[in-house]
Order: structure tokens, then sequence, then C-alpha cells
């Protein structure tokens, strides 16, 4: 059998500065309908969703979650949620506290630009795998179970972060520019509204070109390129996850006119949101 030899350069940008403390675990076994109200915590929640759909409402944005997608809650967030499915409903879950992950601001999971909704695609299983294995040792209690569970947790956090760093690139941005993260966290957060490169430089107190350059440097590209791109992934989830029609897509991600969307989205994903919508539908047949 093959040897294979663990590189101790550190090289590895990850880490815990400290490590977090598991609240508490458990799970929403096939109800047919499920509510948790309005709620606000001082600690972070994982929660998982392992069948059925479900509308979770989180610091005033609903998203539609399914199975294979996590949602995440940063201390002093409003999040609601409520099941959608037509069959049962199944959810697993964990608090965690005393988090301090470099890179991120102490007692936060997640950064301020990452979407708190998740879809952890090819990693589905190994969430769903931990977060079940937290659950059986804490109802276990048997020796040890303290120690298993922080790794289980640790190990689960990690594996979030892998599938967070394929969409935003969390060690790349690491050390950058504060000025360039803060615009992207506001785009993040305002690509839905009519915002033009003038709104994000006011609210940034710099000028439209040193934003520009500072952001193309430290990021790879445009204010307004970025913006386009984050409009277009959402409409992709939109298309993907409803049956909203195509002008209220446009909308929905900041776009009053709905042949100018089009456009733009068969430019860049090389299909009209129509096409895109029934290879979607196809490929879940």
């Amino acid at each position: 059998m093959p040897k294979i030899e663990i590189s101790h350069s550190k090289s590895d940008q990850f880490r815990f500065i400290k490590n977090p403390q598991l609240l508490f675990a458990g799970q929403v076994v096939d109800e047919d309908f499920f509510y948790g109200p309005p709620q606000i915590h001082d600690f972070c929640e994982i929660l998982y969703v392992v069948e059925g759909r479900g509308e979770f409402t989180i610091a005033g944005k609903v998203y539609e979650l399914r199975k294979g997608d996590v949602a995440i809650y940063n201390p002093g967030v409003p999040h609601e949620e409520r099941s959608i499915t037509d069959g049962p409903f199944k959810v697993i879950y964990c608090g965690v506290d005393s988090l301090h992950i470099e890179g991120v601001p102490q007692g936060m999971l997640l950064p301020a630009y990452v979407e708190p909704v998740i879809s952890c695609e090819k990693y589905a299983y190994k969430v769903e795998s931990y977060l079940s294995e937290i659950i059986r040792e804490c109802d276990s209690q048997v020796l040890g179970y303290e120690t298993l569970s922080t790794n289980l947790l640790m190990s689960l956090i990690t594996v979030i972060y892998r599938i967070v760093d394929v969409k935003h690139q969390f060690q790349s941005l690491k050390g950058k520019n504060e000025i360039a993260l803060r615009t992207k966290q506001f785009i993040d957060a305002n690509y839905t509204q009519s915002i033009s490169l003038k709104d994000i430089a006011d609210t940034m107190y710099v000028s439209q070109h040193y934003l520009s350059h500072l952001f193309k440097k430290e990021l790879g590209d445009s204010p307004f390129n970025y913006l386009i791109s984050r409009r277009i992934e959402e409409a992709k989830r939109l298309l993907a996850d409803s049956e909203m029609p195509v002008h209220e897509v446009a909308s929905q991600v900041g776009y009053g006119n709905d042949k100018y969307f089009s456009m733009l989205f068969k430019k860049i994903t090389g299909q009209t949101p129509s096409s895109f919508r029934e290879q979607n539908k196809l490929a879940l047949e």
C-alpha cells in the first residue's frame, strides 16, 4: 500500500484560532409541516435539509432550501423557517459558540460577504454524516463523546468552508484590501436592487475610479462585472427552484427590462433563461 506523506509546510491556510463549542444538536424528523418562528441567537447555528423543501427567511431575505442545502446563521441574524414540501420534511441542526476562524470576525461562522444558504452538492453526504454522528455521540454520552463531538463539529465546519471556497475563494480573499472586501459585501447584499458604481463608491467614501481600480486589482474583476455575475447566479437559482416567469426573475435580480436580462443571461451562460430552466428540469428527472 503506498504511503502518503503529510506535508508540514503549513500551506493549508484554513485554521481555527479557537476551537468551537457545541451547544446542542437535534433534528426535525418526517414532519408534514414544520414552522420555526422568528428568532435571533447570540450564537451560530447550522441547519442541513435531509429531505423535503423549506422556505427560510434570513436577515429579511427569503430562500428556498431543498435536500442537500445548508443554512448558516451568524449571531444576531434574524431567521424564520417553514416547510413547503408536500411530503415529509427532515432537518438536522446544531448550535455553535466560542468560534474563531482565521480571517473571519470572532464569533462568526461565515464572513458577511458569503450568502447564508449553501448548496452542498458533492459534499452533501459528508455534511449529513458529520451532523448525524454528532447527534449520535450526544445521545450516547459514552466515554469521550464531547471530544468526538467537537472533532466532528470542526470537520463539519471545515467541509462547509471547502464548499464556500469553490464559489467565494475564501483563501484568496484573506489579506485583501478592506475597501475591496466591503465593496464585495455591499454588492452581495444589494445586487437585487438598482445600484450603480456611484452608489457603491459613495457608500465607501472613495471615487468611482479608485474603487474600480482597487476592486479589479484585489479581486480580479470590475465591480460592474461582479454585480452582473452575482445577479446571473441568483437568476439561475430562481429559474431552477421556482416556476416564476422570466420577467419576474429579471425583476427579482435587479433588471427592469426582461429582454435585456434575457440577452445578458444568454451572453453569459450560452442559454436563454427558458432553455436553462428546461435543461435543469430534464437533469432532475
